[in-house]
């Protein structure tokens, strides 16, 4: 296997923009959370988010920036 196609095997062909990540669902689908900058807001792919504005897959990515900006026991971590 070369090394595009280990790429387009990872990444299932798509192309991660900044500000945009791909959560895998709890069914195996895949799902694009993204950043808006300038509404300081994040958006889903999936239908929860279409109905209700939030969902599981925003909470996750927002979380895990949490953790990595503030640590597990809440104080803040500079690099």
């Amino acid at each position: 296997m070369n090394l595009l196609e280990k790429i387009i095997d990872t990444f299932d062909g798509v192309i991660i923009e900044d500000n945009q990540w791909t959560v895998q669902g709890s069914k195996g689908k895949r799902y694009m959370v993204e950043w808006h900058p300038f509404e300081r807001n994040y958006s889903c792919s999936c239908l929860g988010y279409t109905y209700r504005k939030k969902c599981r897959h925003i909470t996750e990515i927002s979380e895990s920036f949490r953790n990595q900006l503030w640590g597990r026991a809440g104080d803040r971590r500079d690099r």
